[in-house]
């Protein structure tokens, strides 16, 4: 019995702090809700931590979700602010969807997540052509 018991709360616990792609109702955020979330996802995917300083980025992964999340640096015009890019998928296609909050400037920010956009289209179409559907 007190194996279940511990089976239930670890399930909950973990669950609890689960990273979740889209944690917060609207994209402006505070400095504080950045900052916690950024430290949930360098404590959660810390291993697959890629730094891209020309960029001013700090990108993790998460195979389980199958999200990337791009948090800036303190030289990055939107700091802070991350996107998250993950992959969805219904019966009939495969899509790559983003999400981002921003705690500054929203200009930046809006230009940040316009080029994950893009990328995001070119990602598309290199699928497209690799499976010959284009």
């Amino acid at each position: 019995m007190n194996k279940y018991i511990f089976l239930v709360i670890l399930l909950i616990s973990s669950s609890i702090n689960a990273v979740e792609i889209k944690p917060f109702p609207r994209a402006k955020i505070t400095v504080e809700q950045w900052q916690e979330y950024f430290n949930k996802v360098s404590n959660d995917f810390g291993e697959t931590k890629r730094v891209y300083e020309d960029q001013n980025l700090v990108v993790f992964s998460n195979d389980e979700l199958r999200a990337n999340f791009a948090f800036t640096t303190k030289n990055h015009p939107a700091h802070p602010a991350w996107v998250t890019r993950y992959v969805t998928q219904s019966s009939d296609s495969v899509n790559i969807a983003q999400i981002g909050y921003f705690a500054g400037d929203e200009a930046p920010f809006a230009k940040l997540f316009q080029e994950y956009a893009k990328l995001n289209d070119r990602v598309k179409e290199n699928l497209k052509v690799e499976n010959g559907t284009n």
